[in-house]
């Protein structure tokens, strides 16, 4: 039994992939100046976001994993590699003895900075194809989203 689709892009996952696969690809030339993987951009940042907005002290490895939807033990890998970098601190939690909480340090929120500007303007550009219907977009992909 074969596929129910006459060409592979009408397959909806099949043209997923592939457009996911472009978009990565933009995006892994937009860090690589900035010698960031797109893993580890979206961890750096969203560190520095979460931080910013919660009014603690530093946000938790898991509280991070589950904003970026990254495995937990992913997510721990790539802030080793972000801590042996200098971009992160990883501290003790003050009422959770099992938890560290983690903050971006000052060369970090810099790099962080610069590497959304690099991303927001590959986006841009690679978005641009839908022109006015980036909403329309952004509501599907939203729904897709949804099902977690």
């Amino acid at each position: 039994m074969g596929s129910r689709f006459d060409k592979a892009e009408d397959s909806p996952g099949f043209l997923l992939w592939q457009v996911t696969n472009s978009w990565q690809k933009d995006i892994r030339l937009a860090l690589e100046p900035l010698e960031l993987t797109q893993p580890q951009f979206v961890l750096l940042y969203s560190c520095k976001w979460l931080n910013e907005r919660s009014g603690m002290p530093g946000i938790t490895q898991v509280q991070l994993a589950q904003h970026a939807k990254i495995d937990v033990n992913v997510t721990s890998q790539v802030l080793r590699t972000l801590e042996k970098k200098g971009y992160i601190k990883r501290g003790p939690h003050p009422t959770d003895t099992r938890a560290n909480v983690i903050t971006v340090t000052e060369s970090g929120a810099v790099l962080a900075d610069r590497a959304v500007q690099e991303v927001e303007k590959a986006d841009r550009a690679f978005f641009s194809r839908v022109g006015d219907e980036l909403p329309k977009l952004n509501e599907l992909l939203g729904r897709l989203y949804e099902r977690e």
